[in-house]
């Protein structure tokens, strides 16, 4: 609940206290009903009085925790009992005013264990919008205060969903309905639930969630990689009638899916027109993978070159005459002649296996020297060796480099095993690169970014900053300091997260930092239904937002004057509502990033797949940019070269 640090050893032994730990203090339920009753009256300052005569006063729980109770009544309303709280006192969900006017009912599957009686809403839904929730709440006998502005925002939201499916409101007069005297269907609603219900790739449809069959998942898993809307939308499903959270769950089901035997097809001429839709996005995906192998194409190897030619000539020959020969090596950088030496040459190349024999007799002379009189020697020795033993010089670099790749070891200096263990949990749990800077191009709570980075504060005391930003509004979640830079930070980062978590089946993208590794991260991480991304080794680049914000971080709060870690916690807790509430940004239409979420949160559909198409060329131009400014590099590193073995030259003639 709370930012501060919390001292588990005193709280714990208070009877008003649930659970408590560094981190979070929950209150019990009817302590915390209590301070409801004096926070609806408008009195705070009765609240903070009945916590220090409880034994929590500012001194133990901080300045600011009647506030953070006061925000978190408003927004869950009349506190409700801890399973096993209502197991000891059953009276803490009956005498619930919520369940005792009638309004909400006991069910097990609801928030909390209540749910908005079925004959309560199809009141307020008849009255609605003419008569605002909060007052129907008070025609039936109930206080919306109770309720909370988290309950009532989604009685709002849902009445909205139905109301947009229908065609618009229904009038209370109006009672010939045809399902359950609440509302009637139109009959563009009926004609869009029949073409989804009689899809060929759908397996179920209950007018809210669409569920694909395996068919499509045969398919569109090798269009995976694509925007998610894109694919739907060639299978002529309009993404607008499946909501955020359903399309995150078919886009996480296509990146794993395996697919299966035995599926038969339909075929139909909506199947054949789907076909044809698949045809062009793959036709899409195979330019872009002509492209991909392009990218290092000088560098590689003549074998690994020669490989690429026999794999174009293996390729069947395009019907359509699209991907002929010429096209595809002028897409993927190998030069036509180079192909046909390459295929037909088999001395073409033979320059490397001349200096692999060169390299396997200079190996038997770095062994010769090895075992020379029995000695342990390293390559330094064996190189200031070899001209006396075998009569040859070889440099140090060259017997390091021909150890290595032969795989020789002296015994001088053993690998260590703490490397070697750290190698191998980085190869078993390294996770892809999913966002692929994509960071803008998602909706808000579905992109997690994460970082740890130092804090040098006080007199010359040092902490680890661990914080997390939504990519989309550049919102700071949650900003965790520790004195040590250990799992517990990053598993600290994740339970602060909770207090604002991201959207079920998310991406959380971090570094490649040892921490994201370890088996307990990804465990958390998995738990709750994220999908964890790494940055590429190496390569700030890939979590630039991140990167970024601790740069405006450091330069723009003065935390060095903290003089331990309470305060440096405080100070950082104080920037973070600062940077969320008042702090503008030029990239974000001049807006906080509070404004900007609730400004993305309430575009309609329409309007945010605009959005949307305007981001997408923003990061295709500078792709674009990038690649461009990459070629130029290039040349300009190889003209410095070509300058510096030319003036090489002339001094050597002029010599």
């Amino acid at each position: 609940m709370s930012r501060f640090f919390f001292d588990e050893n005193v709280l714990q032994k208070n009877s008003k206290v649930y659970s408590v730990d560094r981190y979070n203090l929950v209150l019990k339920t009817d302590f915390r009903i209590e301070l409801f009753k004096l926070w609806k009256q408008g009195d705070t300052a009765g609240m903070a009085a009945l916590m220090s005569e409880s034994g929590l006063g500012t001194n133990k729980v901080g300045m600011d925790y009647v506030t953070i109770l006061a925000n978190q009544f408003k927004s869950s309303g009349y506190p409700t009992p801890k399973k096993c709280e209502a197991d000891i006192d059953p009276g803490l969900i009956t005498n619930n005013p919520l369940l005792v006017s009638g309004i909400y009912v006991l069910s097990g599957r609801s928030f909390n264990g209540i749910q908005l009686s079925s004959e309560i809403e199809a009141r307020l839904f008849r009255g609605y919008p003419e008569i605002s929730i909060e007052d129907g709440i008070r025609q039936a006998g109930g206080d919306p205060l109770d309720v909370g502005y988290n309950r009532l925002r989604k009685i709002r939201m849902d009445f909205e969903e139905k109301t947009k499916k229908l065609g618009g409101f229904v009038n209370a007069d109006d009672t010939d309905h045809k399902q359950d005297d609440l509302w009637r269907y139109d009959a563009d609603y009926e004609k869009t639930f029949a073409e989804i219900s009689s899809h060929p790739y759908v397996k179920s449809y209950d007018g809210n969630t669409v569920t694909m069959n395996d068919l499509f998942y045969n398919e569109a898993y090798l269009l995976w990689g694509i925007d998610i809307n894109t694919i739907l939308a060639a299978y002529e499903l309009n993404p607008k009638v499946i909501n955020d959270r359903n399309r995150m769950i078919i886009n996480t089901k296509l990146c794993t899916w395996i697919p299966t035997k035995n599926i038969i097809s339909v075929y139909d001429e909506k199947v054949m027109h789907i076909w044809l839709n698949r045809i062009r996005l793959m036709s899409e995906l195979v330019q872009k993978g002509f492209e991909n192998i392009r990218y290092g194409m000088g560098e590689r190897s003549i074998e690994e070159r020669r490989k690429i030619a026999c794999w174009v000539d293996s390729l069947p020959r395009d019907p359509w005459g699209k991907y002929t020969t010429r096209t595809i090596l002028e897409t993927i950088g190998l030069p036509k002649s180079t192909y046909y030496e390459l295929l037909n040459n088999e001395n073409y190349g033979k320059g490397a296996d001349r200096r692999t024999r060169r390299d396997d007799e200079d190996m038997l002379l770095i062994r010769q020297v090895a075992e020379y009189k029995g000695y342990k020697k390293g390559y330094r020795q064996i190189s200031m060796m070899m001209k006396s033993v075998t009569g040859k010089e070889m440099s140090p670099h060259r017997v390091v480099m021909l150890m290595r790749r032969y795989g020789m070891r002296t015994g001088i200096r053993k690998p260590s095993k703490n490397r070697k263990a750290m190698k191998e949990l980085m190869e078993r749990n390294g996770k892809p690169n999913t966002l692929f800077r994509r960071f803008k191009l998602h909706r808000p709570n579905e992109v997690r970014l994460t970082d740890v980075t130092y804090l040098d504060y006080g007199d010359g005391l040092r902490a680890y900053g661990s914080a997390c930003i939504d990519s989309v509004t550049s919102k700071l979640i949650c900003f965790v300091v520790s004195e040590n830079n250990d799992l517990q930070l990053a598993l600290d980062t994740l339970a602060a997260m909770d207090e604002y978590p991201a959207k079920n089946g998310g991406i959380i993208h971090s570094d490649q930092g040892i921490l994201y590794f370890t088996d307990d991260f990804q465990k958390a991480v998995k738990d709750r239904n994220l999908i964890q991304s790494m940055s590429r080794r190496g390569n700030c680049w890939d979590n630039a937002p991140q990167e970024s914000f601790f740069g405006h971080f450091k330069d723009e709060c003065d935390y060095k004057k903290c003089r331990n870690l309470e305060e440096l916690q405080a100070c950082i807790d104080i920037y973070l509502l600062y940077y969320n509430q008042e702090r503008h940004m030029w990239d974000r239409l001049k807006m906080t990033p509070d404004e900007y979420e609730e400004y993305l949160t309430g575009l309609s559909d329409e309007e945010f797949g605009k959005y949307m198409s305007a981001e997408e060329e923003k990061y295709r131009e500078k792709k674009k940019a990038a690649a461009k400014k990459a070629v130029e590099t290039a040349k300009g590193n190889r003209r410095k070269r070509n300058d510096a073995a030319k003036g090489g030259d002339d001094e050597t003639c002029k010599e």
